[in-house]
């Protein structure tokens, strides 16, 4: 067995073991009530157990607004957001929130071919059975006063940093340091406009 074999057995085996545990977390009702106890994310919905000897239930958007991970020196939170109007909820993660809150989206999946004629962008030409993870990311920004949130970089032209101006246009400083480059990421733009443009 090789190598690269033996590391995607490896990695396969890692990923099933850390996505079938359960994580410490807090769930929040849509009538403001919570409950702490263990949780994961599946399918757009929510697997939830008060201790870990009990059995699990699964909740979604209509009984649930939020499920904040902890523990592990992590802290994470899923809401419910609404992206249109004729569509469920779907769980996104709470990256910064405030007056603005970003909104964060992540979907992976396997891409490969049994071709091992077909070169990838590299010109380096396939393996038979090799595969690659491949992240999309979108990110989604929403004012407290908005029924849905904006996609920044969804769609084929992706210049999210017009998008960005456009959508805090109310704060002329804040656009003049997103055309300077003065930001590292999105997170940042946010969190600043909360501090120092937000009523």
């Amino acid at each position: 067995m090789n190598q690269q074999l033996k590391l995607v057995i490896s990695f396969i085996f890692l990923s099933f073991y850390c996505f079938s545990q359960t994580q410490e977390s807090t769930i929040f009702f849509n009538d403001g009530d919570s409950i702490e106890g263990y949780g994961m994310i599946k399918n757009n919905k929510v697997k939830f157990r008060a201790s870990l000897d009990s059995e699990g239930d699964f909740w979604d958007f209509e009984s649930i607004t939020k499920i904040e991970f902890y523990g592990f020196e992590m802290y994470k939170t899923y809401e419910y957001v609404k992206l249109k109007p004729n569509m469920n909820p779907i769980l996104l993660e709470l990256v910064t929130g405030g007056e603005v809150s970003l909104y964060r989206e992540e979907k992976s999946k396997w891409t490969g071919s049994n071709i091992p004629n077909i070169p990838d962008e590299y010109g380096k030409k396939g393996v038979p059975g090799s595969s690659q993870k491949v992240v999309e990311v979108k990110n989604y920004i929403k004012r407290n006063s908005d029924e849905f949130p904006s996609c920044l970089n969804c769609g084929v032209f992706n210049n999210w940093r017009k998008r960005a101006t456009d959508f805090f246009s109310d704060c002329e400083y804040l656009v003049k340091k997103i055309k300077a480059n003065e930001f590292r990421d999105l997170q940042e733009i946010v969190e600043f406009y909360n501090d120092f443009c937000a009523e």
